[in-house]
């Protein structure tokens, strides 16, 4: 079991994909998923999984577990240093490829309203919280579909080969009647639940899965210490929805208990 605040988890070796890359992993939930994967390799039995942290910048967190994976330096915004990454990563994973990719890098602006939100709030927003992962899950496509292939025998799933894209329920275009605030934000996320299901749609063919989920508001940058989550237990949140996904759940807009959000 992996023990954290108190909650207890089973480890399930169906679930632990051979690798995982997750961005944004210096702070927050980035940082927190490559704690928990880092945790697990030290569980006897456990075949380790290789663990590839990407962010902007190094942390002296994240630098402190440099010995247990692999760290590569990119901006999900530069598409020359993603395509880079994919290389690298490819020489990594071998001919196992790439099973999950965890697409959680996001930045969140204060702009309030439609005026409020400047021009180039809205795009620096878009280009990291949105087409950062579009850049993301293109690029690495090609690791995903070999990591499918390699993994033939298990069924459609996180273990097999999968992108869990980090959205927000303030994404939802059915909940933005409670405020105003964060606009590019709310924007930027609702723009990732439609690009989870057009990428859904497109690579089941190869038997990757492709959904999103809401950790829920944790204590982060972006949540603030005010929040009722700490950033550990919003991942195993995430964790359990990824140890629970199958081929129905691909496209879908998830938050704990695998209960959907409505887009």
């Amino acid at each position: 079991y992996y023990i954290t605040n108190n909650l207890r988890m089973k480890v399930l070796q169906q679930f632990l994909p051979r690798s995982v890359l997750v961005t944004g992993a210096n702070r927050g939930l980035g940082l927190a998923f490559v704690k928990y994967f880092v945790k697990n390799n030290q569980m006897p039995g456990v075949v380790p999984t290789k663990i590839i942290s990407c962010s902007r910048k190094m942390s002296s967190d994240l630098e402190n577990h440099l010995e247990d994976i692999h760290h590569i330096d990119v901006d999900v915004t530069n598409e020359v240093q993603v395509k880079d990454a994919a290389e690298k990563v490819s020489k990594i994973v071998g001919d196992d490829g790439l099973s999950l990719l965890i697409n959680n890098a996001a930045i969140m602006r204060h702009g309030k309203g439609i005026v409020g939100c400047s021009v180039e709030e809205m795009k620096e927003t878009l280009d990291t919280n949105l087409i950062g992962i579009h850049a993301m899950t293109r690029s690495f496509q090609p690791l995903l579909k070999q990591a499918a292939k390699s993994q033939s025998d298990l069924p459609i799933s996180c273990a097999r080969a999968a992108v869990c894209n980090l959205s927000a329920e303030l994404g939802s275009i059915k909940g933005t009647n409670r405020n105003y605030l964060y606009t590019a934000y709310k924007v930027s996320k609702a723009g990732v639940n439609m690009l989870t299901k057009c990428t859904a749609v497109d690579l089941v063919k190869d038997n990757i899965i492709c959904f999103g989920v809401h950790p829920g508001w944790a204590q982060t940058g972006l949540g603030g210490p005010q929040a009722p989550l700490t950033a550990e237990d919003a991942v195993l949140d995430v964790i359990q929805i990824m140890e629970n996904v199958q081929k129905k759940h691909n496209g879908a807009f998830l938050r704990k208990g695998m209960n959907s959000i409505m887009f």
